[in-house]
């Protein structure tokens, strides 16, 4: 009896086993086409599950019938699919993102190729969702948008104005290049107040290429570049957004996006007060009453399917007054108030491009912009009621044609483009005009190979020719050939490596944040026969990794990149016997070398970002070194966010920045800041409180702002926060 139950058994387990089939199946992402490691595959109802491997492939062993298979990966629809088996091909499953949104194709704009950010040779950090939050912190300028990625750090030039500069790897802010589009609307005069005056409402992408990245632009981004990307008319949007603080800002602004037949339209109009605000309460104003208008239309137009055209403008109108605060609320001046800095500005900007595809892949754009900055800087410095005044008009131009062919696994840019810049100062004094003006003619080949599908390369070449000159000096025109070469290897969808190099340039001009605090007074016109340009030679490697662990909840990634700067006979302010200002040539090295790491984790609703950087940044003369001010060696900064969509937004940002060296020998302490903001939608209805700094960390809790030699704010090195605490609310309309 026992060995033909024995033999029933055996006999049903055998008919079991055969009535099983062989399923193979490979995920793949609907975009990109590649393969995707690390999904989760499962038989709803049974405990049958498995995860694809490296090449995207999984396999299971399924009984012959009917069952719905289930496939989900982390920012991906889940897949339902029924299947009856015997199933004798190999089952191909499409992944589609979430929301339709690219959380894994943001396609770069930057270096003109048009590719997504994973599949990019070149190192580049793109913001996105920060740009929502960030403006409801501060929706007047992007300052603090910027500061979101390690690495970067904003830095204020004047304790009295509140102008400032990005920093890019401990460089000087003058290194650092700044687009709108990819026109070059910045910079020069503007400088220290660009940060200040973009609002970032209309932003939908800001991308970072840290490190030379002259070859993309032309002079100017030795440190690196930040390309602020506008968002276009395709879908139908209405913002509305208020806000105020408790130290006296109000912001108003109003976004439209439409699109109408084979027309659409953007407009920004965004109206900044704030009232001055004395923190530590010694008379002299720790923010600077300004008001500030902006106007940002643009019009597109989209006649056929191979054809695109936009027409965009700017107009923005600040006037902003810091110093003592009887000045600024209108009293009079004697011995004990006597000091303020007022700036009054405006700018105004256009922007056209038109593109036309001939064939898929292949395509012609066209691009113009033409830019005017005038500013009016006005000190009154001492006791005596001595006036520093300095104005004049920076009148810029951008042209460029460029060509684009692409192929499935190449894409080759080539172009010509055309810089002016001229500025010409007013006649305030009698004095020494320090007019300049600077006509860059370039060409260009950029180059992306994909030659496997774990190894891509990209490389470019552009030669520039400057001719400069100024009132006492020109060149004969000085040539640049910039070369520049990346490489991206994939040694599995979780891990990829960049290795990346370029040359750059910068002309020597006036406009540095050196010379803010002077109010340019005093300073020599550049001596274009015997300054040269800077040159720089840089490199970085990237290590990143990347994984859900299996679970359709979790995503979590690793970034680590070291980067080496060094800039070549840097140009350095200079002092003759008389007292008279001058910027030359030291002959000497600036260096630039560290690491950043990064470090992102998404567990449900909840993102940690970490991210540390150590910074070295000298000037090497000789045996000498000697450290650049201002720069941190160690920095970290991380936020923790929780997201429920349509209903909460709740973020905790933090920061720390070690000791700092100051320009009078002195070091900095080290400094730590943290706040918190709430978000709760309500329908179409957005409700945000804010609290900024609220360990009220500020420089002047340590020391007097004041300095010489005057005893004002006027050359006091900033190195903490200047306003300490603040909160400010409002709310959002979205239509």
């Amino acid at each position: 009896m026992l060995n033909r139950c024995l033999l029933f058994f055996f006999l049903l387990n055998s008919c079991l086993s055969f009535s099983q089939s062989k399923l193979e199946l490979i995920v793949i992402d609907n975009l990109s086409q590649e393969t995707m490691p690390g999904a989760i595959v499962k038989i709803e109802g049974t405990t049958i599950s498995a995860i694809s491997d490296e090449d995207g492939k999984c396999t299971l062993m399924l009984p012959e019938g009917e069952h719905l298979l289930t496939v989900s990966y982390f920012g991906y629809e889940k897949a339902l699919l029924q299947i009856s088996m015997p199933l004798e091909k190999v089952l191909k499953i499409y992944m589609v993102l979430e929301d339709s949104q690219e959380i894994h194709e943001i396609i770069i704009e930057a270096t003109r190729a048009n590719k997504s950010v994973g599949n990019l040779p070149t190192r580049t950090e793109v913001l996105t969702e920060e740009i929502d939050e960030a403006a409801s912190m501060e929706p007047s300028k992007i300052s603090h948008l910027i500061t979101h990625s390690t690495g970067i750090q904003v830095q204020t030039t004047s304790a009295s104005s509140n102008g400032a500069v990005v920093r890019v790897q401990g460089l000087n802010g003058r290194y650092t290049q700044l687009l709108k589009d990819g026109f070059p609307l910045y910079g020069g005069f503007s400088g220290s107040l660009d940060v200040m005056q973009i609002p970032p409402l209309d932003l939908r992408q800001v991308e970072y290429i840290k490190g030379s990245a002259s070859t993309l632009y032309g002079g100017g981004a030795i440190g690196g570049l930040i390309n602020l990307i506008s968002k276009r008319p395709q879908q139908e949007e209405t913002l509305l957004h208020l806000n105020m603080s408790h130290i006296g800002a109000k912001d108003f602004n109003a976004f439209v996006s439409r699109k109408f037949g084979k027309f659409g339209f953007t407009n920004l109009a965004s109206l900044h007060m704030h009232n001055p605000y004395d923190a530590d309460k010694d008379g002299y104003s720790d923010m600077p009453e300004v008001q500030k208008f902006n106007f940002n239309p643009k019009l597109f137009f989209y006649p056929t399917n191979k054809t695109e055209f936009y027409l965009g403008g700017m107009i923005t109108n600040e006037s902003r007054m810091g110093g003592d605060m009887v000045l600024i609320n209108g009293g009079t001046a004697d011995a004990a108030n006597f000091y303020y800095d007022q700036q009054k500005s405006i700018r105004y900007t256009s922007q056209a491009q038109f593109k036309y595809s001939f064939s898929k892949g292949n395509s012609i754009t066209v691009k113009n912009s033409l830019s005017s900055f005038k500013r009016l800087i006005q000190i009154r410095q001492n006791k005596s009621g001595d006036l520093s005044r300095f104005s004049g008009e920076q009148l810029n131009s951008f042209s460029e044609i460029n060509y684009n062919l692409t192929r499935i696994k190449h894409i080759l840019n080539a172009g010509l483009n055309l810089y002016t810049d001229q500025f010409e100062e007013d006649i305030l004094d009698t004095k020494q005009l320090r007019n300049q003006a600077f006509l860059t003619l370039g060409a260009y080949v950029n180059s992306l190979w994909d030659v496997s599908k774990k190894f891509s390369v990209e490389s470019g070449i552009r030669l520039d020719n400057v001719q400069g000159k100024s009132l006492i000096g020109k060149n004969n025109g000085e040539f640049f050939l910039l070369p520049r070469i990346s490489a991206l290897f994939k040694a599995s969808k979780s891990i990829s490596v960049r290795l990346g190099g370029g040359m750059g340039y910068r002309m020597p001009t006036i406009f540095n944040e050196d010379s803010e605090p002077y109010g340019y007074n005093n300073i020599q016109a550049i001596d274009l026969t015997n300054v040269k340009a800077e040159r720089s030679y840089g490199g970085n490697a990237d290590f990143k990794y990347q994984s859900t662990f299996g679970s359709e909840n979790i995503l979590f990634t690793f970034n680590q990149m070291f980067f080496y700067n060094l800039i070549t006979d840097p140009i350095l302010l200079n002092a003759d016997t008389a007292g008279t200002l001058f910027y030359a040539n030291s002959g000497e090295f600036m260096h630039s070398r560290g690491f950043e790491s990064q470090i992102k984790l998404t567990l449900w609703k909840f993102t940690w970002f970490f991210g540390y950087t150590y910074t070295d940044a000298y000037v090497e003369n000789g045996t000498v070194l000697t450290n650049l001010i201002l720069t941190p060696k160690h920095s970290i900064k991380g936020d923790l966010l929780f997201v429920e969509d349509n209903k909460w937004r709740i973020g905790w940002d933090y920061e720390f920045k070690s000791e700092q060296l100051l320009s009078n020998g002195f070091k900095s302490r080290s400094l730590f800041t943290t706040g918190i903001i709430v978000e709760r939608t309500i329908e179409n209805f957005v409700l945000f409180l804010n609290a900024e700094n609220f360990t009220d960390m500020r420089q002047s809790r340590f020391g007097s702002l004041n300095s010489g030699p005057s005893n004002t704010p006027q050359f006091t090195d900033v190195w903490a926060p200047l306003d300490g605490f603040f909160f400010n609310g409002g709310f959002k309309i979205k239509l």
